[in-house]
């Protein structure tokens, strides 16, 4: 052998690499019946290269401490071995596992364990003639590469103690062959295509707890969404993350900081939201142990620190952001759908004024050392734009240029001053239609019917989610929507009809502004309506005249006055009733909102949550329930101002303590009040981000005019709870009798009714990004109150959680969702998984995982083109995306072998990495229909690399 030819035969030791191998397979060669080896650790590929030298001879392996000081030394042998398998490249492996497949079965090679005995030894016996004392183990490195030393010893008396030494070591030491034997038989089976796709989506979920003492620890699926947030933000800077109320954004986000940290990628961090939710953020995140700055959302809309003294804090980190590497976080960004004024005086077409929040704080990521988390259950209210609006909040890191636009720059120089803008631009986020959304890269979208389904268990009829040792249960969910007649129908109708409430003006939307206020407030009480017409009415020069510099509305003062006057003397009247008898109440709708609390509180005993558009309204109706229910504890966000035809909101502190004292339970509250509340009466400045799912009801007494509001609200209390139980959603729909049904503000109204009753039967393109995505098996009845029944009817329907489950869900989210079913399964696959399946296109693929230091990587290469690509995880799921029935190709394993070696190696050179420091995880051979035309051609493609 050429080796043999460069030892000095003089020489019995040595002290250089490269020498071990020679030495040792001199003397294993010459052995003629039995070798003994003890090796502080032992590699499959140290065996290949003297597996050679082993044939026909008994072969013992006594494997002791290699380092104490490694972690590998801790782990199991086997799993050692194993480990060093799947590492680097080695094309042999296979032919070496088989050689001691062989061994063991025709009862030639034992491997013991004698770490135990803390065997540090490195020594190679050669029949009783000859021992070789080295520090070099059996492995690759230790045999060829490292420098080593050895002395070979040939004294009979001394080589029979060191084989007498070595027996007694082996006899007392752990025998491992067996495990080892049934570990490389399965190493050499293929596997399932089904357990490549399981492995693939539990690995890159790539979660390890952070060091925190938070003690909200994340459940399944937010462990997913976890996971895919973090992948987007390390990607692409930025991430936006659409979840249904209640799922647990915050601890979601809290999480995702935390990872942050813990990796050192960000140093601060800042939120953004709204002002109820202030203390909730500042107490998760002290929690979590994490900084945390602040800032109410309308912050950044005022013009400078002289508005809002928390504008200097902003400056500050502004200024220093180079030096901090910050983490924003956008709470409900739903608020920033529109990112330019809205203006109405703006007769002449100018250019559009961008809003000053979205001028900061562009500014602030434009800086750069920031990522970008936007938050929303609901971020579509009118049209695509608004989505687009919040995705321009995050780094414009989109890579998808259109190819003609960057061809034009390129080619075009002298013209790109006239695409300032749209270069400016052109890495943004966006979307051209609804259904893009849910595969951007950047976003993900995860509703509560899809964790229902895939994500919970079952108890009888019940769904629950295992929060640590607790269940939370998934509600049932009612939606009724009430529709209810309107008061003074011929006059109001009348005085729309006319243009009583029209403005002096050209521009469409600014002539109705006062149409829409007057619809609002008709729809909403006798009180707010009276407001806007006492206003409309004195304008100009009255005392509650609204303040115009220039516009006029088109009737006089004087002709407005003469037909609003006994309008608002008829509301006057009716509002003056409020507190009289509730038989006696004028107002229906008010009747109607009794005949509920009567039913779900005072008979059922629950708690409601009542949303209304108008300051107003709150009002009247605390007025209402202080004389009608005198025994319920209620809660009002809104008081009467000094200014007593003025309603204002109670301080913030005021109303936390409010909704304390009215959802103790979802607030984790430990303080003892004197009183509790029964209901909770708000506008919608409290229908955003707080957790109050101690009430069951939520009454939506004022429709809203956009989708986002009525699932706002919904979603304070459509969340997990404790106990199995029915949520009820109430919306009042105002309604025109049939002697008003052909005017134009009929068609307005219908229009109001069609909207609610797409959000609950999914005919709304906004359901596609909206969190409480809903289905109804429709169902009429009448009201319960006999002298109104011909005013009023009730729509109800169940929604059905599983029929919505797969419906408008990332495509990240569907493929987890298998996983979720057999997560217990895909713990117990093991790594270096080979598999390979038929697919539906006409290249072949090699799909290959690899671990290299701490980060996982899922390549494919094409064996045809020898090229690679290294797409998002959403891509590779949806390329080996298969059943468990899936049935696996008839390919040669060697030949996935080979190829995987070509795969690996190539992506070693193109990445400037070490082999050895990349572990193999899984491989997947994706075979087309037509391979067996092409196969012979890839063998030999293979086989001259």
């Amino acid at each position: 052998m050429k080796e043999l030819k460069s030892l000095n035969n003089n020489r019995l030791s040595w002290f250089e690499s490269g020498k071990s191998i020679e030495y040792i397979t001199k003397y294993l060669e010459e052995a003629n019946q039995k070798i003994r080896i003890a090796t502080g650790f032992f590699t499959i590929k140290g065996w290949n290269l003297v597996r050679g030298y082993t044939t026909g001879k008994q072969t013992y392996i006594l494997v002791g401490l290699d380092d104490p000081g490694e972690q590998r030394a801790r782990m199991a042998l086997i799993q050692e071995i194993m480990r060093d398998v799947r590492i680097g490249l080695d094309r042999d492996r296979r032919k070496s596992v088989l050689d001691i497949i062989e061994k063991i079965q025709s009862n030639q090679f034992g491997i013991v364990d004698a770490r135990a005995k803390d065997h540090h030894n490195k020594l190679y016996i050669c029949d009783e003639k000859a021992a070789i004392q080295t520090s070099s183990n059996l492995t690759g490195k230790g045999l060829r590469e490292q420098v080593e030393g050895g002395n070979i010893i040939t004294d009979k008396t001394e080589v029979l103690a060191l084989v007498k030494e070595f027996d007694d070591y082996f006899a007392e030491a752990k025998d491992l062959t067996q495990e080892l034997l049934e570990i490389l038989l399965k190493w050499l089976q293929f596997a399932a295509p089904w357990d490549i796709y399981l492995k693939t989506m539990l690995v890159l979920e790539n979660i390890q707890s952070p060091k925190t003492r938070y003690s909200k620890k994340p459940v399944s699926y937010q462990i997913d969404m976890i996971a895919q947030t973090l992948r987007q933000i390390k990607n692409f800077d930025g991430s936006m993350l659409v979840a249904s109320t209640g799922l647990g954004k915050t601890v979601v986000a809290v999480h995702v900081a935390l990872h942050l940290r813990d990796e050192d990628l960000i140093d601060n961090i800042m939120v953004i939201g709204p002002k109820a939710v202030r203390s909730n953020w500042q107490k998760e995140m002290r929690e979590a142990g994490l900084p945390c700055d602040y800032f109410v959302r309308q912050t950044f809309d005022k013009k400078d620190a002289k508005q809002d003294h928390a504008l200097e804090l902003f400056e500050e980190i502004l200024e220093d952001i180079k030096n901090q590497r910050w983490l924003l976080i956008i709470d409900e960004s739903q608020e920033f759908r529109n990112r330019f004024k809205q203006d109405l005086f703006n007769m002449t077409k100018k250019p559009k004024e961008e809003r000053l929040a979205f001028i900061k704080l562009r500014e602030l990521v434009k800086k750069g050392n920031l990522k970008v988390l936007l938050l929303t259950g609901s971020p579509y209210a009118k049209d695509i734009e608004n989505i687009n609006n919040q995705l321009y909040l995050l780094p414009h890191t989109c890579e998808s240029k259109p190819q003609e636009f960057d061809y034009f720059l390129e080619n075009f120089p002298e013209h790109n001053h006239l695409f300032t803008e749209e270069k400016k631009d052109i890495n943004a986020w966006c979307i051209n239609d609804i259904d893009e959304f849910i595969n951007l890269s950047v976003a993900s979208q995860l509703t509560t019917p899809h964790v229902a389904k895939y994500y919970g268990q079952k108890q009888e009829s019940e769904t629950y989610i295992n929060f640590g040792e607790e269940r939370y249960y998934v509600p049932n969910i009612i939606l009724h929507s009430i529709n209810f007649s309107l008061i003074l129908q011929d006059e109001l109708t009348e005085a729309i009809v006319k243009g009583y409430f029209n403005l002096k003006s050209k521009n469409i939307m600014f002539k109705d502004l006062f149409n829409r206020s007057v619809k609002i407030a008709w729809a909403s009480s006798p009180l707010s309506l009276q407001g806007v017409l006492e206003s409309i009415a004195d304008t100009p020069g009255g005392e509650n005249s609204y303040q115009f510099e220039k516009l006029e509305f088109m009737f006089s003062r004087e002709d407005r006055e003469k037909f609003l006057r006994p309008i608002i003397a008829e509301l006057k009247r009716i509002n003056q009733n409020l507190n009289q008898n509730l038989n006696q109440n004028l107002d229906l709708k008010v009747k109607i909102l009794s005949a509920l609390i009567k039913e779900q509180v005072l008979e059922k005993q629950q708690k409601v949550i009542i949303f209304c558009e108008r300051r107003a309204t709150v009002f009247y109706l605390s007025q209402h329930f202080e004389k009608n229910f005198p025994s319920l504890k209620i809660a009002y966000t809104i008081e009467q101002s000094e200014d007593e035809k003025k309603y204002q909101m109670k301080d913030s502190r005021e109303i936390e303590q409010l909704i304390k004292q009215f959802a103790p339970h979802s607030n984790k509250t430990t303080e003892k009040f004197a009183e509790n509340y029964d209901i909770f009466i708000s506008t919608d400045a409290h229908g955003v981000g707080v957790n109050m799912q101690d009430a069951s009801v939520v009454i939506n007494y004022d429709i809203d005019w956009t989708p986002i509001a009525p699932v706002q609200r919904a979603g304070r209390i459509l969340r997990f709870w404790h106990l199995p139980r029915i949520v009820h959603i109430y919306t009042f729909v105002p309604t025109l009798t049939e002697k008003n049904s052909h005017t134009e503000l009929n068609r307005n109204l219908v229009e109001i009714q069609k909207r609610w009753k797409k959000l609950m039967s999914r005919h709304q393109e906004s359901k596609k990004v909206i969190d409480l995505p809903v289905l109804t098996i429709a169902e009429t009845q009448e009201i319960n109150i006999s002298e109104m029944a011909y005013q009023v009817t009730i729509e109800s329907g169940e929604i059905n959680l599983n029929a919505l489950a797969d419906l408008e869900i990332s495509p990240y989210y569907q493929h987890t969702a298998k996983l979720q079913l057999n997560r217990d399964y895909a713990k117990t696959l093991s790594d270096d998984l080979i598999s390979a399946k038929i697919y539906s296109e006409k290249h072949p693929l090699l799909y290959l995982l690899v671990l290299h230091k701490q980060n996982y990587h899922g390549i494919f290469y094409n064996p045809i083109t020898k090229q690679l690509a290294e797409p998002d995880i959403v891509k590779i799921l949806d390329k080996i995306t298969c059943e468990e029935s899936t049935p696996a190709a008839n390919v040669d394993h060697d030949f996935i072998e080979n190829l995987s070696d070509i795969c690996l190696q190539d992506w070693c050179q193109k990445n400037k990495v070490l082999a050895d420091d990349v572990e193999r995880i899984c491989a997947l051979y994706l075979k087309p229909e037509n391979e067996d035309d092409d196969l012979k051609l890839l063998l030999n493609s293979i086989n001259t690399q």
